[in-house]
């Protein structure tokens, strides 16, 4: 018995500085996030993934503007923050060694909407400040299926995923950006690029369709079909492109396709092909918010299939006002490209 209680205590004398050890090799990345004009953005998703795990890490602005990323195992992450009317940042190849503290700084850029009434990043976070979306359950149509309807705010990127762009599609996107992205179609009065939404978007859900409308778009609605149809056979290329819905359980599944070839994928100025496959799965966990999922498949762009994930508030007393976009269009005369 003796000799049991040495060994478990000689044990436990090795264990110590080995468990000391294995947390001293933790390091962090801590800084502030600002917005394009140097303020301080609070409640701001900032992610760490590490390069060669592909594990992600997390952290959420304070109101100051601050941030850390703790209980980093050594290696080299990628740190991003998405945010509605500021461009997407990444920042990669951050080096991270044991019991070190890597300050990183995160300054935001205004997005491709050129800040035109509205659209600016400080209008836009005001509209975050008047979210209060109500509680309850969610809300069900006759047939028993969860009501999507209802006015919301432009989605909130929780997962941006990690898309991999192939060479060609990266010189394409590099081309557009150096270029001012003047040939961007929604600066022309063409509808925005195909994953974007809001910053306000309504759906208008009946038995056999569903109608999405977005405030700031032209024309701004798209509808998915319900009622069990397929695909055109032969292509017939829409802005939109062609969607059609489908239950499962009380997620609503919509497969796009079809899509106009000037129409650009996102807000990042990246191309598609007619290979473009677009997948969304709707769920309303509760009255006031929209979980949404996300797959684009491009082989032609895309080195495999690429997914995010966005969350919904409900934007409780609002409306869709209309959009005329070439009634007061000032853009085009500005971008003069390079």
């Amino acid at each position: 018995m003796k000799n049991s209680a040495q060994g478990l205590l000689a044990f436990a004398l090795i264990l110590v500085p080995i468990t000391m050890f294995a947390q001293g090799e933790m390091g962090s990345i801590t800084g502030k996030v600002r917005n394009p004009i140097g303020g301080p953005v609070a409640g701001a998703s900032v992610q760490a993934t590490n390069v060669s795990t592909r594990e992600v890490y997390k952290a959420t602005s304070t109101a100051q503007g601050a941030y850390t990323l703790t209980n980093l195992p050594s290696g080299s992450y990628d740190v991003s923050v998405t945010l509605p009317g500021v461009a997407p940042f990444l920042l990669k190849g951050v080096e991270v060694s044991a019991s070190k503290t890597v300050p990183s700084d995160i300054d935001l850029k205004e997005g491709t909407q050129l800040s035109t009434l509205g659209e600016d990043p400080l209008s836009i976070a005001t509209d975050l400040e008047r979210h209060h979306p109500p509680s309850g359950p969610t809300p069900r149509t006759f047939e028993g299926k969860p009501d999507l309807s209802g006015v919301w705010w432009s989605p909130r990127t929780i997962d941006p995923g990690k898309p991999e762009f192939l060479p060609a599609a990266v010189e394409i996107t590099k081309k557009r950006v150096e270029d001012n992205r003047k040939d961007s179609p929604p600066a022309h009065c063409l509808p925005n690029s195909v994953i974007r939404i809001g910053p306000l978007y309504e759906l208008v859900q009946a038995k056999s369709y569903l109608v999405m409308i977005s405030d700031d778009d032209s024309p701004g609605f798209h509808q998915i079909y319900l009622d069990g149809r397929s695909h055109p056979k032969e292509p017939d290329p829409q802005w939109y492109g062609h969607s059609i819905g489908h239950w499962e359980g009380d997620t609503l599944v919509v497969d796009r396709v079809n899509f106009e070839a000037r129409v650009w994928l996102d807000l990042d100025a990246h191309p598609h092909t007619d290979q473009l496959h677009v997948i969304e799965r709707y769920r309303r966990i509760d009255l006031g918010h929209l979980e949404t999922e996300v797959t684009v498949e491009d082989p032609g762009v895309l080195a495999k299939p690429w997914t995010m994930k966005r969350v919904s508030d409900l934007a409780a007393g609002e409306e869709i006002r209309e959009y005329i976009c070439a009634e007061d269009n000032r853009d085009v005369e500005h971008l003069v490209g390079r």
